[in-house]
């Protein structure tokens, strides 16, 4: 990620809209405002329409919530995990109370059970080529209805534009009309940022949600080595 971009484009923001200033930092891979770490699943756009569906009354009853998430070799698996639970814990709202897993090299299997008895499961790897995009896929399956946050029967998301030039066939996908020029991670982590910089008491929420989710994501590799289930 580039801090300097994310920082230029947090400013632009902030002085367009009359937030309160900050910067984005980078610490073990995450990225934070201040102490704060900063949760941009929270308000990526997908999981929000996700989120507004299972409220809105377009689904019904949440039974059973089905993730995957794969990236580059050398991607942190434990954090990539970290961040698919806490989107099930959002979007489930409940936490998370128990899991089993097994884990085989760069990829780890997890079935989770949430407080309010939706069931998960989460597919993660680190296993792609390096310098490929990561990707990912979450579908919701409930009494009346099912949710996906990716074109029906695809498994990789669609690029909104293509050309096809000297350099062979490129394509770009602008997701935000205000940070142009940087990639998904980067859009919406400086989203984040910015939600933190208009809503201070959001700090507190995603401090909390940060550490279960990593708790959690640590029980997921503890139960695999142990091979028993554990709880969170």
């Amino acid at each position: 990620m580039n801090l300097k971009k994310m920082n230029k484009g947090l400013d632009f923001l902030c002085a367009k809209y009359g937030a309160k200033k900050g910067e984005i930092t980078l610490k073990d891979g995450h990225c934070f405002v201040g102490a704060i770490p900063l949760m941009p699943q929270r308000v990526e756009r997908k999981i929000a329409e996700l989120l507004k569906m299972t409220e809105n009354g377009t689904l019904e009853g949440v039974s059973t919530l089905r993730f995957a998430s794969f990236a580059p070799k050398g991607a942190d698996t434990r954090a990539l995990l970290a961040h698919e639970l806490d989107i099930a814990a959002y979007i489930g709202k409940a936490k998370v109370v128990r899991v089993m897993a097994v884990a085989n090299g760069p990829a780890i299997n997890a079935l989770v059970k949430l407080a309010n008895d939706v069931n998960c499961s989460v597919e993660v790897s680190a296993g792609l080529p390096r310098g490929e995009a990561a990707y990912d896929r979450h579908e919701i399956i409930c009494a009346r209805g099912v949710g996906s946050d990716q074109t029906i029967d695809t498994h990789t998301p669609h690029a909104s534009i293509r050309v096809s030039g000297a350099k062979g066939m490129q394509e770009y996908t602008d997701v935000d009309t205000e940070l142009f020029g940087m990639t998904y991670e980067e859009v919406w982590n400086v989203r984040a940022a910015f939600a933190l910089l208009q809503n201070p008491k959001l700090g507190t929420e995603w401090k909390k949600a940060y550490a279960a989710a990593n708790k959690a994501a640590a029980a997921c590799f503890a139960a695999d080595e142990k091979k028993k289930a554990f709880g969170c």
